[in-house]
């Protein structure tokens, strides 16, 4: 009888250690191995998710600083026309060069667009004749209006001194650049 407790003694011991042998070998190390893959899709997703809060961080703070720089472009609108009012600037600039007494032939360019860009250029050829100090004083009420423009490239050419007015006569071509509003 003591061989029968021994010999079953020992066949419970290694089914026992068989057991847990299987146990091991089929729950837990597959468990582990799918741990390690839950652990790393979780790690993958945190990054994910870090970026995209960085991103809308990022977005906030843009979206931010575009809403404080529309408030404080809004004075542009003063100084800047929409497109095809561009007879309003044409008569602004003849006006003042009637008030100067100094003759006016006005070339206009072509429109240049940006693509995304709210703005358009337009280039005008001013080609004026008169009285040098006219010529100058016209020069400062077109940079004095209520519209911009960008005076690029001026020509000067003296002619001759009138000496009953004490004057000297000059013809001038500017080049200059306007920019309007696409609406």
């Amino acid at each position: 009888m003591n061989l029968y407790l021994k010999n079953r003694f020992l066949i419970s011991t290694i089914a026992f250690g068989i057991l847990l042998v299987a146990i091991f070998v089929l729950i837990i190390i597959p468990a582990i191995s799918e741990i390690r893959i839950i652990n790393k899709q979780v790690l993958e997703e945190r990054i994910r998710l870090e970026k995209l809060y960085v991103k809308g961080q990022l977005q906030k703070t843009v979206r931010k600083n575009y809403e404080s720089v529309e408030v404080k472009t809004g004075f542009l609108n003063k100084f800047i026309l929409d497109e095809n009012q561009e007879l309003m600037y044409v008569t602004a600039i003849e006006q003042s060069a009637a008030d100067e007494k100094v003759d006016l032939v006005i070339s206009v360019g072509e429109t240049k667009r940006k693509p995304q860009q709210r703005f358009s250029t337009l280039n005008f050829v001013f080609n004026v004749s008169g009285a040098w100090e006219n010529i100058a004083r016209w020069m400062e009420k077109v940079e004095e209006l209520d519209y911009y423009t960008n005076m690029q490239e001026i020509t000067i050419i003296s002619l001759e001194k009138d000496k009953e007015a004490g004057t000297r006569t000059a013809t001038a071509t500017i080049l200059a650049d306007t920019y309007w509003t696409i609406p």
